[in-house]
């Protein structure tokens, strides 16, 4: 039996979704959700501070106490640009992303990396950078 690795376009397609479907976890505050999107040796640095978060429960335990706060109105990633290597063991993925509290809302860029795995493209890492700062409502 001969197994080839996909068309890169279905992988980019597959990444969008799967971006799309964080995305709707964190609109959802949905923990479980949130969690599917990662490695166990996921790395996120924070946009703002800074701030590393080492593994992928350092990160669902991030959202589990921002979905607590009243406050937090959640974050949305707009993919702009998503290269799959060759050979296919990582994709990079860049954007835009927003969000924040319903007082504050931040906004800047981010770099991610992706990696096939038995579930469906799973983040390794990411990192966000904040370049903006505007007043809620």
């Amino acid at each position: 039996m001969t197994v080839s690795a996909p068309a890169a376009a279905d992988d980019v397609a597959d990444i969008r979704a799967a971006r799309a479907a964080y995305n709707a976890a964190i609109a959802a505050h949905d923990v479980a959700g949130v969690r599917a999107a990662f490695i166990n040796g996921y790395t996120g640095i924070a946009g703002s501070g800074g701030e590393v978060i080492s593994g992928a429960t350092a990160m669902v335990d991030y959202f589990a106490t921002a979905f607590r706060n009243a406050e937090f109105a959640g974050f949305v990633r707009t993919p702009e640009v998503i290269t799959v290597a060759a050979p296919r063991d990582r994709a990079m993925e860049r954007g835009r992303w927003s969000g924040g509290s319903h007082t504050s809302t931040l906004s800047g860029e981010y770099l991610a990396v992706w990696v096939p795995t038995a579930k469906g493209w799973r983040l390794r890492s990411e990192s966000f950078v904040t370049l903006g700062q505007s007043a809620g409502e």
